[in-house]
C-alpha cells in the first residue's frame, strides 16, 4: 500500500479538531454553565450527566454494529462525517440555551433531551466513525501511529483555543460577564459553525482503503460474529479496562476544573492557565517527544510510563494545592503523560482490531472502536458520579462564595489525588498487555492473507 500523502494526513488531523471544539466545550465548561448560569442546582445537573454517560456509551457500542453493516460509495466511516456535523453543532447551541423562562422541571428536561442529543445521538454518530477511520486508512501500523500522534496534535491545538476564547467569547456576545445567557449561546454557535466546517474537511480529504466488513470466506460479517470475535480478542479487553479507568481519573480533573479555580484558587479564570498548561505540553510532547520514542520504544512502554508520570503528578499536586504555579507544572506534566497515553491508545486499538482478525478472520473494527469509545464514556460517567459524591460528602455548593474547610478538602481530592489513585490501577492492568511481541507476525499473516482474498486496496 502506498504511504499516504501529506494533504490526507492533515485532513484526517482536522477530524479531530472539529469533535474537541465540542468535547472540550462540554467538558470543562458544562457544569460551570448549568449551575452557574442557568441556575441549575449541582447535584441534578452531575445525576443528568453521569446517567446520560451510560446511555451515550450503550450507543457507542449501537453505533459500532452500525458501522459493521455500512456500505455505501464513500466507505463504511466517512459517510457520517459528512451528515452529522450540522446536527451536532446545532444540539449543542441549545444544549447552552437553556430558557430562563423554564421552571426548575422545565430546565431539568431540557438539559436531558439535549445533553444527550449531543453526546448520545450526534456526537456518537460522528465522533466513533471518525475514531476507526484510521482502520480503514491504512493497514502500516506505525503509520497508524503517526495518525494518532497528528490527530492528538490538532485535538489539543482545538482544546487549547476552546480554553484561550471561551470566556472571551462569552462576555463579548454577552454583557461583559461570564454569566451572561445571550454570551453563552453566541460563543458556542461560533464554536459549533467551526465544527461542522472542519468535519467537511476530512470527509473532502480523506479515503477508505482497507477492510470491507466481510469474512474469510467472502460472507458479510454479521453482529453476533462480530461480538464473539470482540469477546475473544483478550489484548482489546484489556485496552477497554484501561480506558474506563484513565477516563474516570480526567473526568475527575476536568470536570472540577472551574470550580477548582473559582474556589481554591479564587478566580474562575485560572481555569484558562490550568488546562492551556496541559494541553500544550500535550502538543509539544507531540510534536517533539512522541515521535522520537515510538521509533525507540513498544506502544505499551510508552503508554505506561505516561500514565505513571500523570499519576505521580497528581499526587505531587496534593503538596501545595492552593499554588498556581506548581499546579501549572503538574499539569503540563500531566499534559506531556497524557499526550503520550491518548495517541498510543487508539494505535493499540487498531493492533488489538489485526489480532481479531488474525485469529477469528472478522475484521470488527467499528465495534472494536464503538466498545473503546463506550467505555471512554462510562469512564466519564463514573469520574463524574465520583465527583459529585465526593463534593456532597463534602459540603461543597457550587456558586457559593465562601466553601467549608471540608467542601475544599473534598475538591482538592476529586481534582488531584483520587485520580492518582484511578491512574494507578490502570498502569497495573496495562502490565498484562503483550501484544507489541507478537505484532510483527499478525501483520505479516494480514497482508498475506488479504493479498489472496483480495480485501485490500
Amino acid at each position: 500500500m502506498q504511504p499516504l500523502k501529506t494533504r490526507e494526513k492533515v485532513g484526517y488531523a482536522f477530524g479531530d479538531f472539529s469533535s474537541c471544539l465540542i468535547w472540550q466545550s462540554i467538558s470543562i465548561y458544562l457544569l460551570f454553565y448549568f449551575t452557574n448560569v442557568a441556575g441549575v442546582e449541582q447535584g441534578a445537573a452531575i445525576a443528568i450527566i453521569s446517567i446520560s454517560k451510560f446511555i451515550d456509551g450503550f450507543t457507542d457500542i449501537l453505533m459500532g454494529f452500525i458501522i459493521e453493516r455500512t456500505r455505501t460509495r464513500f466507505g463504511k466511516v466517512r459517510p457520517y462525517l459528512l451528515t452529522m456535523g450540522l446536527p451536532l453543532a446545532v444540539s449543542t447551541v441549545l444544549l447552552f440555551s437553556v430558557p430562563a423562562s423554564l421552571d426548575t422541571n422545565g430546565k431539568l428536561i431540557w438539559i436531558f433531551v439535549c445533553y444527550n442529543m449531543v453526546t448520545s445521538v450526534f456526537y456518537t454518530a460522528l465522533n466513533v466513525p471518525y475514531s476507526g477511520m484510521h482502520n480503514f486508512l491504512t493497514d502500516d501500523s506505525m503509520e497508524r501511529s503517526r495518525l494518532s500522534v497528528l490527530r492528538l496534535i490538532f485535538a489539543y491545538a482545538a482544546q487549547t483555543l476552546v480554553n484561550s476564547t471561551m470566556l472571551i467569547l462569552v462576555r463579548g456576545f454577552g454583557d461583559g460577564t461570564e454569566t451572561s445567557q445571550a454570551g453563552w449561546t453566541g460563543a458556542v454557535a461560533v464554536i459549533g459553525t467551526a465544527s461542522f466546517l472542519l468535519a467537511l474537511v476530512t470527509f473532502f480529504n480523506t479515503r477508505e482503503r482497507v477492510g470491507s466488513g466481510t469474512a474469510e470466506d467472502g460472507s458479510r460479517t454479521t453482529a453476533r460474529a462480530s461480538a464473539h470475535s470482540i469477546l475473544r480478542n483478550r489484548y482489546l479487553l484489556l485496552l477497554l479496562a484501561v480506558t474506563l479507568f484513565s477516563f474516570s481519573a480526567n473526568a475527575l480533573c476536568s470536570g472540577s476544573a472551574a470550580y477548582y479555580a473559582e474556589s481554591v484558587l479564587e478566580d474562575v479564570n485560572a481555569t484558562a492557565h490550568l488546562t492551556n498548561a496541559s494541553t500544550i505540553a500535550m502538543v509539544l510532547g507531540l510534536i517533539f517527544i512522541v515521535p522520537f520514542v515510538l521509533k525507540r520504544f513498544p506502544k505499551r512502554t510508552i503508554y505506561q510510563a505516561g500514565v505513571a508520570a500523570s499519576a505521580a503528578a497528581c499526587i505531587i499536586s496534593c503538596v501545595s494545592p492552593a499554588s498556581l504555579p506548581l499546579l501549572i507544572v503538574m499539569n503540563a506534566v500531566k499534559g506531556l503523560a497524557m499526550g503520550a497515553t491518548s495517541s498510543m491508545i487508539y494505535a493499540m486499538c487498531a493492533d488489538a482490531v489485526d489480532w481479531g482478525e488474525y485469529r477469528s478472520g472478522i475484521r470488527a473494527a467499528g465495534l472494536g472502536t464503538g466498545l473503546l469509545q463506550c467505555m471512554g464514556k462510562f469512564g466519564i460517567g463514573l469520574g463524574t458520579a465520583l465527583m459529585g459524591a465526593v463534593l456532597a460528602a463534602g459540603g461543597f455548593i457550587a456558586g457559593e462564595t465562601i466553601q467549608t474547610d471540608r467542601g475544599i478538602g473534598a475538591l482538592i481530592a476529586v481534582y488531584t489525588w483520587i485520580p492518582g489513585v484511578i491512574l494507578a490501577l490502570s498502569l497495573g492492568i496495562m502490565c498484562l498487555y503483550q501484544l507489541d511481541k507478537l505484532y510483527p507476525e499478525v501483520a505479516r499473516a494480514l497482508r498475506e492473507r488479504r493479498k489472496q482474498d483480495g480485501n485490500h486496496a
